[in-house]
C-alpha cells in the first residue's frame, strides 16, 4: 500500500475550493487502485489530499492521466508539495500489513517483536 500526500496553496476562496472538492469527488471513485482519498484543509490555510493506493504502479498510472494533470489548473495551484510513503504497518483494517495483535490489551510478554 502506498500513501500519497499532496499539499497546495491557491488564490481561490475556501468556499470555492470546498465546492470543487465536492464537484470532483465522484471522478475519483473509478480510478483503478485508489483505495481511498481524503480531502484536506490545513489549519495554516493550505489544502491537499491524501491518496491511499494499492500499489505504486496504480499511483503512477493515475499521475500520468488527465485527471491528475487537471488538478493544478482546476484549483489554480500557486505552490504545492508532494510526499509518497510505503505503508509499513496498519493498525486496523483488512490490509495484509495490519497488526493482528492488540498492543493495548496484551501484556508485554504476549506481544511478539
Amino acid at each position: 500500500m502506498v500513501i500519497h500526500i499532496v499539499r497546495f496553496r491557491s488564490p481561490l476562496s475556501d468556499e470555492h475550493i470546498t465546492e470543487l472538492f465536492h464537484a470532483r469527488a465522484s471522478e475519483y471513485l473509478t480510478v483503478p487502485g485508489l483505495m481511498q482519498k481524503y480531502y484536506l484543509r490545513f489549519r495554516n490555510g493550505g489544502y491537499g489530499g491524501v491518496y491511499v493506493w494499492n500499489s505504486a504502479a496504480s499511483m503512477e498510472r493515475f499521475m500520468a492521466g488527465e485527471l491528475a494533470r487537471s488538478i493544478c489548473d482546476v484549483y489554480r495551484v500557486a505552490e504545492s508539495t508532494r510526499d509518497i510513503a510505503d505503508v509499513v504497518l496498519a493498525l486496523r483494517g483488512d490490509d495484509p500489513t495490519a497488526s493482528s495483535s492488540d498492543p493495548v490489551t496484551e501484556s508485554p510478554a504476549q506481544v511478539s517483536p
